[in-house]
């Protein structure tokens, strides 16, 4: 994961016409907040065709469960044109930095989180796309609430019809959170990304990891043979209602895990699990 911003911020902001402050990088660019808006330059070694995924699965998908893109452009640094997505500014800690430093949610807000989690991917399946890397550092929290989680980074966003992306053979995504099918070498399909909500919010409710501890460096096979194991144990206190649908999101079988639909009626307890 790269660490530095590639750019310096006076170079960001003598390219972009106005003060900036840095947020974080990624594999394939780097995100400055710009104003009110948040802008993502693309600058890293993308795979062919990454961007136009990105701007394509966030035009598919209108819902507050999920970032909205306000324009594309290019910004000029260094003699090279890059492009750049400018998105709302959702201001605070993403998740990941909020289980690093402790702050995790009551057991009553990690629910709510969940719930809002399951609105939002229901909202891009509906829209017949994919978000294939779903995990604590790519959800923000609008207005700092649990209930109104913000899926963020589409770059690996699928549409139907569209090729999957691979590099070196390999699914792209973040491996501590796919699930067991895709680390088989399968294709990233709805169910994969119920099996990463389960896993973050596991991973919110206990402050760890619910397979191991990713300092270890799993290898794919490694990594299925924990998940047939099974998760550990939630934390006292959650809702039988709750521990029932997360043991079905982070089942090895992807058939148990449902629809977007079908869990929320679960949580809400319009259906009975399986």
């Amino acid at each position: 994961m790269q660490q530095e911003p590639r750019f310096t911020e006076g170079e960001v902001t003598a390219a972009l016409g106005g003060p900036v402050s840095y947020l974080g990088s990624g594999t394939f660019g780097d995100t400055w907040r710009y104003g009110s808006n948040a802008v993502k330059i693309i600058c890293g070694e993308s795979p062919p065709g990454r961007l136009q995924r990105e701007v394509g699965g966030l035009s598919r998908v209108s819902s507050p469960y999920v970032v909205k893109l306000i324009e594309t452009r290019t910004v000029m640094l260094r003699g090279w044109e890059w492009p750049a997505l400018v998105f709302e500014y959702i201001p605070g800690d993403d998740v990941a930095k909020r289980i690093a430093a402790g702050r995790l949610p009551s057991v009553e807000k990690a629910e709510a989180f969940l719930r809002g989690l399951l609105t939002g991917v229901g909202h891009m399946h509906e829209r017949v796309t994919v978000h294939r890397d779903i995990k604590p550092a790519n959800i923000a929290l609008r207005d700092d609430d649990w209930s109104r989680p913000v899926l963020l980074d589409l770059g690996m966003a699928r549409g139907a019809g569209e090729a999957t992306i691979t590099m070196n053979g390999t699914a792209v995504g973040t491996m501590m959170y796919m699930a067991p099918e895709v680390l088989s070498g399968y294709g990233q399909r709805n169910a994969a990304d119920l099996f990463a909500v389960g896993v973050t919010v596991r991973e919110v409710l206990s402050g760890r990891h619910p397979f191991c501890d990713p300092r270890t460096n799993p290898t794919p096979a490694e990594m299925i043979r924990l998940i047939d194991k099974g998760p550990d144990r939630l934390p006292a206190g959650v809702p039988a209602r709750v521990e029932q649908l997360l043991d079905r999101l982070t089942c090895s079988r992807k058939a148990s895990r449902g629809s977007a639909a079908s869990c929320l009626r679960l949580l809400s307890g319009k259906e009975v699990a399986a």
